[in-house]
């Protein structure tokens, strides 16, 4: 049995999956009070949060796990939470424009200090706690940064910073908060998580995109406090990623890691659709596949061939991307265009059906003969056609036996190593 003290209530939990909690506490002589406390099922995709009302009954609401939510320059969060010399802030997200003004991830200024990462252009400014923000040139075409005093990570590229004061307001997520006066750059971006924990590892919030059930309110879920947070903008609501309902025994990862040993069916794949992947090479030296279905001659070819020149295949044709590097990096590729870490490419179009299934993490050559060569990371991969989305791949992995594998968002299923 675990024992949770929270504020003025006692919990005690009994078992593993499907237990038992009993609240208690001291009698109440003021007025009603209220809290709440959250429960995470085994998958980590559906949250259940409880408010404990006292005096009275209590009532339970559900959120479902999104793969992201999308701002568009008109939503904001008020987190509420003033940030300290000690806490670490990191986020993964993609950016939606990249038009000539600062739009902030998250942040915060009091009129001299400030804290927050903005993106301009294709360029990445930041600050933790000083009056003049430090930048990379290309660096905002990145997809994950970690903030924090004295140092910042963008996918790898570090840099020292300067640190004053820290401001004494609450820091904004999606814009920034100026003074506790206003709004101001508003982002326009994807994101699917964020997270502030100190130094210590303590983790002080940890915020997953989701929708809330009773009323379909799209916002993040923070699976520290239970609180759910929804749009502060005047603009319309987030936009919702796909849906991931994952069952019992499954839980979400960051990223389904290959070491040149499993392959996932990706189904056919034919001109008029598109295909989007999200990935990280663990080395450059080799020349492998991140999928493939191989013809001889290459009429109907699905490839993604990261030689230092890169294959991108799409049917009789390719569009050439170096991914010799280590970065994270996400391709768009359709018939005959491509979009390589927010760079747009061309190449000749053509109209061909796979004559068989494109496997992730290799390829599957001309005789059917299948290969596991790709060594990584994959953090999604999803397929569309004519707006609609025919896979919806989300890392998960097994708990009975630990296998890693992803969430299949349009058909929820698990979709194991072929």
């Amino acid at each position: 049995m675990a024992t949770i003290n929270k504020a003025w209530a006692t919990i005690d939990y009994t078992g593993s999956g499907n237990g038992t909690a009993v609240f208690s506490a001291e009698p109440n002589t003021g007025e009603e009070r209220t809290m709440q406390v959250s429960f995470v099922d085994s998958s980590r995709s559906v949250i259940v949060v409880r408010t404990l009302r006292q005096a009275g009954g209590g009532i339970s609401e559900t959120y479902t796990r999104l793969t992201y939510i999308e701002c568009t320059g008109e939503q904001y969060i008020d987190l509420g939470y003033v940030v300290k010399e000690d806490d670490v802030i990191e986020v993964d997200y993609i950016r939606t424009s990249s038009t000539s003004a600062d739009k902030a991830l998250f942040g915060a200024s009091d009129g001299t200090n400030g804290i927050w990462y903005s993106i301009y252009g294709a360029n990445a400014y930041y600050r933790f706690g000083h009056n003049a923000s430090d930048n990379a040139s290309g660096a905002g075409n990145r997809y994950r940064v970690k903030l924090q005093k004295g140092n910042v990570d963008v996918d790898g590229l570090t840099e020292a910073l300067s640190f004053t004061a820290l401001p004494d307001v609450p820091l904004y997520l999606f814009a920034r908060n100026s003074s506790n006066t206003s709004v101001t750059m508003y982002c326009h971006c994807k994101t699917r998580g964020f997270k502030i924990t100190k130094q210590t590892g303590e983790v002080v919030m940890e915020l997953h995109a989701c929708k809330r059930d009773s009323d379909g309110a799209i916002g993040m879920i923070d699976l520290v406090s239970g609180q759910f947070y929804a749009n502060e903008g005047s603009g319309e609501d987030f936009i919702a990623g796909g849906e991931a309902r994952m069952g019992d025994g499954y839980e979400a990862i960051d990223y389904v890691t290959f070491s040149k040993d499993k392959l996932y069916d990706l189904g056919i794949v034919n001109s008029n659709q598109t295909i989007e992947v999200m990935f990280a090479r663990s080395e450059k030296s080799t020349t492998p596949y991140l999928y493939g279905c191989v013809t001889s001659p290459h009429t109907a070819s699905v490839t993604a061939y990261l030689s230092s020149g890169g294959a991108w295949r799409f049917g009789s044709s390719y569009k050439g991307l170096s991914t010799n590097n280590t970065f994270i990096n996400r391709v768009i590729i359709a018939n005959g265009t491509t979009n390589f870490n927010f760079t747009a490419g061309t190449f000749t179009k053509s109209t061909f059906t796979t004559p068989d299934t494109v496997v992730l993490g290799g390829y599957r050559a001309a005789s059917g003969a299948l290969t596991q060569n790709y060594q990584g990371k994959v953090y999604y991969i999803r397929i569309t056609q004519d707006g609609n989305t025919i896979i919806d791949y989300y890392p998960c992995k097994r708990l009975s036996d630990g296998v890693e594998g992803f969430w299949d968002c349009v058909t929820n299923t698990f979709i194991e190593p072929i």
